[in-house]
């Protein structure tokens, strides 16, 4: 797992340059980085040492034909393809998976060399005899990549602070239409990344760029087809997604470091756990309980792993810690994220690094099994289309102040929630559930004179766009697309990225295996959503493996009372960058509107919870300076 950057174009500071946005990845590679600066490129790398860690330095440059390759994440059954290209006569100079794909892309190409990968991944590559820059991005999105277009010339990098260390973005804006669609979705959707000028390239793509033109080609995307699997039973369908899945976490324990496992208790982080216990029995799991939340998981934890007999560990994280991660999020994040989970994951991965460099995590399962309340529910989105909006805002009004109990998903918050849909198109519904700001909220929230045109159409543009593409498939299976198109990779896969690249941890995905993920596409809605019964095919697995009391346990998010906490411990915080006129977006907003919003949440009139947290999340990353230390040069290999 590592960092990457870089830049095209003769540059005589480039060094300089590229050295400086390695720096600003720091955290996602710390145990050594390379720069190789050439004929009109720059590359920049640093290491998470996982795999060799002798060898896998990078830049991989071949001196004769001028081809670099700069790569972060792992190639899953690496070592089948090393015998391949060995038995095809190709040398290999370490026994690293970089060398394995710096070695297939030169002998297969770009998409070649990527239709015979399983990994998660984004890398870019020079050709050298041509001079063609490539970058690629892995199906789900598990890696990020972020680039931008300056006086014909592409930079590129791991993330947006990398960016923003270029002299060409140094002063770049926030992205007004970015934050409209953010204070909708609670993440930023699609290709925007919040900043003007810089994009993100989207999950299963591959950007070309050649005398100064970008070409984007998707090359693969999640692709429902319950018809491709013909009629199947759901013993034959458990069958064959536990011999997958149990081939998934096989491969994804391999590693030259200490391996463990995400433990929460909900079935999905147990299922992986049985099945690492049975392949590896000296794999740890690990919880953390964090004081005073009011969601404490620890001991369903607990419980599996005394049924399977783990090694666990609980590590106990209080006040102190939120605070801590409130700081450390807000200093680097880059790109804005609400989802409030993000603090409770950063802990974990926090917690975890300090006994190990790899672990396991449960990503992937309710996007590819119906697992969210969203897909019950969904059923009701056409009599939901009904409702005035009108009526949807008055329930709202009223469910705000309601008094709840504080716990998680607490029926006025629930129902607050559900009245953000109302009138809404049904493939829109979803989306607007999870809303922190319903739509008639954001008329009075920002200023007439900022926001020109778009609005909520233009958020959803992405939305309607993957929705038509899937326009032959059941609301159902169109809505499970959705979330996998969009929600897992820019909200789900962004957070455990962020949150385990900032404490040099890779968290690994086994459901998000390719040959599990596109079985698991293959089969009936039937076998997934049955009656009210969410990941049912997944819940017939998991028995095999867990008591009946974890498989059925409620569904469970990794949450904190983000209400409660701006009320508390992180009031002072929120009324400090809320109420800052110096902040660079102060000006788009009313401000009678946020005091509006802080008043009447520190009283417990209503709960804004979700308002401000993205609104705090929104004005954080807008505040935030690009950095511009270089690394140490002892670090840094001379390339020629």
């Amino acid at each position: 797992m590592c960092g990457i950057a870089g830049f095209s174009g003769s540059d005589p500071e480039a060094r300089r340059t590229v050295a400086a946005m390695i720096a600003a990845l720091a955290h996602r590679g710390p145990d050594g980085s390379g720069i190789f600066v050439d004929r009109g490129i720059a590359l920049g790398h640093c290491r998470l040492a996982i795999i060799d860690p002798h060898g896998g330095a990078q830049p991989r440059i071949d001196p004769d034909s001028g081809d670099a390759l700069i790569f972060n994440g792992e190639i899953y059954g690496y070592r089948a393809l090393q015998d391949e290209l060995r038995a095809a006569g190709i040398p290999l100079r370490d026994n690293s998976d970089t060398e394995v794909l710096f070695q297939l892309i030169r002998r297969w190409g770009v998409a070649g060399a990527i239709a015979r990968l399983d990994g998660m991944f984004a890398f870019a590559f020079r050709d050298g005899a041509s001079g063609t820059l490539y970058l690629a991005r892995d199906r789900f999105g598990e890696k990020p990549l972020y680039y931008g277009l300056s006086d014909g010339e592409l930079v590129f990098g791991s993330e947006v602070t990398a960016l923003r260390c270029h002299p060409a973005f140094r002063a770049v804006a926030p992205d007004r239409s970015a934050a409209y669609g953010f204070l909708v979705f609670e993440y930023v959707l699609g290709t925007a990344s919040g900043w003007e000028g810089i994009a993100k390239l989207e999950p299963g793509s591959i950007l070309t760029f050649r005398e100064g033109r970008i070409a984007i080609e998707r090359y693969w995307r999640p692709r429902l087809d319950p018809a491709s699997a013909g009629v199947v039973d759901a013993q034959t369908a458990a069958d064959r997604l536990d011999e997958l899945l149990r081939d998934s976490v096989r491969r994804r324990l391999i590693a030259d470091v200490p391996v463990g496992v995400f433990l929460s208790g909900g079935v999905d982080s147990s299922l992986v756990a049985a099945i690492a216990m049975q392949a590896s029995p000296e794999t740890t799991a690990f919880t953390v309980r964090i004081a005073g939340s009011g969601f404490d998981e620890t001991p369903h934890a607990a419980a599996v792993a005394r049924h399977l007999g783990v090694r666990h560990e609980i590590v106990e994280l209080g006040e102190r810690d939120l605070l801590d991660a409130c700081d450390a999020i807000a200093a680097r994040l880059g790109e804005p994220l609400a989802d409030s989970s993000l603090l409770p994951t950063y802990l974990v991965c926090r917690a975890a690094r300090e006994r190990m460099t790899v672990a396991l995590g449960g990503d992937g399962a309710d996007e590819l099994f119906a697992g969210y309340p969203n897909f019950p529910v969904q059923r009701f989105a056409p009599a939901m289309r009904r409702i005035p909006t009108r009526l949807g805002h008055l329930i709202e009004t009223i469910a705000a102040a309601l008094p709840g109990d504080g716990g998680y998903m607490n029926w006025p918050f629930l129902l607050r929630q559900l009245s953000h849909g109302f009138g809404a198109a049904p493939d829109r519904q979803s989306f607007l559930w999870m809303a922190p700001f319903a739509p008639h909220d954001l008329p009075d929230l920002w200023r007439t004179s900022v926001l020109a045109g778009g609005g909520l159409d233009a958020a959803f543009a992405p939305i309607d766009r993957f929705a038509a593409e899937a326009g032959d498939l059941s609301p159902l299976e169109r809505l499970m697309h959705l979330f996998l198109v969009t929600y897992l990779p820019d909200d789900i896969l962004a957070k455990t990225d962020r949150a385990s690249m900032f404490n040099s941890l890779e968290v690994r995905t086994p459901f998000l295996d390719r040959r599990f993920a596109e079985y698991a596409c293959s089969l009936p809605m039937s076998l997934k959503l049955r009656g009210r019964t969410r990941k049912y095919i997944l819940k017939q697995i998991a028995r095999r493996y867990l008591p009946p009391a974890i498989v059925e346990r409620k569904k469970h998010g990794f949450a904190i009372p983000i209400g409660g906490l701006i009320r508390t411990l992180f009031r002072e915080r929120c009324h400090d960058v809320l109420l800052s006129r110096a902040n660079p977006v102060a000006d788009w907003f009313e401000r009678g509107a946020i005091e509006r919003f802080l008043d009447e949440h520190q009283s417990g009139r209503c709960d804004h919870g979700k308002k401000l947290w993205a609104l705090f999340m929104l004005f954080t990353v807008a505040a935030s300076r690009p950095a511009h230390a270089p690394i140490a040069p002892t670090k840094i290999p001379a390339f020629a």
